[in-house]
């Protein structure tokens, strides 16, 4: 116990300061001591040397100080640490006590045997007086250094708890990160299984649209495969594939009535990659893929300054609600990267009836 007060007491780093402190401290306690006693002499009509006075003041202040610097340093780098850092201070506040009332018997001791026999040469009674302003003394010394202490121990903590909170949000990043790319790695295969069927069945039927599909669906995997390895796209380009999309799926359903409207500014706004081709796709996978009456499909894309609004409506049957529900991993898969890309930054409202599927969806670009 001992033996780590005075190792840290002795480190290199609190060492220069304290002896600063405590030569300040035994100049400050000199200069009071003397200042005050020679005051006393002159009210009591006697003649002092000021001098004389500091001198005596001096060297009693430098007795005391042993003392004064073991209790110190007891309460400032072990009782401290040890109690008051570990939010144990019930049983800080009674060692602590117990310290300072204990404290002036030090005092005591060496004004008995060292300082009236080698400074003053005038033996006085030890009075309550003394026991109390030896206990002030004490503890006006201390506190200066405590509070040094308690200020660097928060400052330090606080750093701490910055870095945990710094390392946390930077693993939630990589963990968000990680999240998109495992849903970005889902989500192309899904587009490229559907397109793939579309040109699988017009092979079949030896339809001369194939090649004009292949043409559109080259385009598609070139935006997919280069731009959409950036976190950010240009909201022209991300409307240009969803136009070759549609495109590419009027021409299997030829029957189907399909209209897309685009109004508003979209200079220089940028978007997360395909975070909208899932909605449109999945008004062609629940609707004239499931419908063959008299599909529809009405999907208008709306911007109003940083603000984009998505409306997907298509036709349904009514035994395809309840199949829809656990079908795909298009919408679940929006949702996560809405919330990750977008937190607080979107609306997304789905609503199903009998004949119909609406998707409303409001981004903050």
């Amino acid at each position: 116990m001992l033996k780590e007060v005075v190792k840290r007491f002795f480190s290199n780093r609190n060492l220069n300061f304290y002896i600063l402190y405590w030569i300040f401290y035994v100049l400050f306690f000199s200069f009071q001591r003397s200042t005050a006693q020679h005051y006393f002499f002159l009210v009591g009509g006697l003649n002092l040397d000021y001098s004389d006075s500091l001198r005596i003041s001096f060297q009693t202040n430098l007795a005391f100080l042993p003392g004064v610097v073991i209790f110190t340093h007891l309460v400032v780098d072990f009782i401290l640490p040890k109690f008051y850092f570990s939010n144990k201070f019930f049983l800080f506040s009674i060692i602590l006590v117990f310290i300072v009332v204990l404290y002036p018997l030090i005092p005591y001791l060496v004004r008995t045997y060292i300082v009236e026999p080698f400074i003053y040469n005038d033996p006085d009674d030890y009075v309550l007086y003394n026991y109390f302003a030896a206990m002030l003394i004490f503890v006006f010394g201390m506190a200066p250094l405590a509070g040094f202490k308690i200020s660097w121990h928060l400052r330090e903590k606080a750093l701490i708890q910055q870095n945990i909170e710094h390392d946390r949000l930077e693993s939630e990043l990589k963990l968000k990160e990680a999240e998109l790319k495992i849903l970005k790695s889902q989500i192309h295969p899904h587009f490229l299984f559907n397109t793939l069927n579309n040109l699988y069945s017009l092979s079949l039927e030896k339809s001369d649209k194939a090649p004009d599909l292949i043409i559109r669906l080259a385009d598609m995997l070139s935006y997919i495969i280069y731009d959409c390895n950036s976190d950010r796209v240009q909201l022209t380009k991300e409307i240009d594939f969803l136009k070759s999309f549609i495109e590419l799926q009027k021409v299997r359903y030829d029957s189907c009535d399909i209209q897309f409207n685009v109004s508003g500014e979209l200079n220089k706004l940028q978007i997360a990659p395909m975070i909208l081709h899932t909605f449109v796709d999945n008004s062609f996978k629940h609707g004239p893929d499931k419908n063959s009456g008299s599909p529809w499909i009405r999907i208008s894309l709306a911007i109003s300054g940083s603000l984009l609004f998505l409306t997907v409506i298509n036709s349904t049957v009514e035994n395809e609600t309840s199949n829809r529900k656990n079908s795909g991993i298009g919408i679940s898969n929006a949702r996560k990267r809405l919330e990750l890309i977008y937190p607080e930054k979107h609306d997304l409202v789905i609503n199903e009836s009998g004949n119909t599927y609406s998707v409303f969806l409001k981004i903050q670009l």
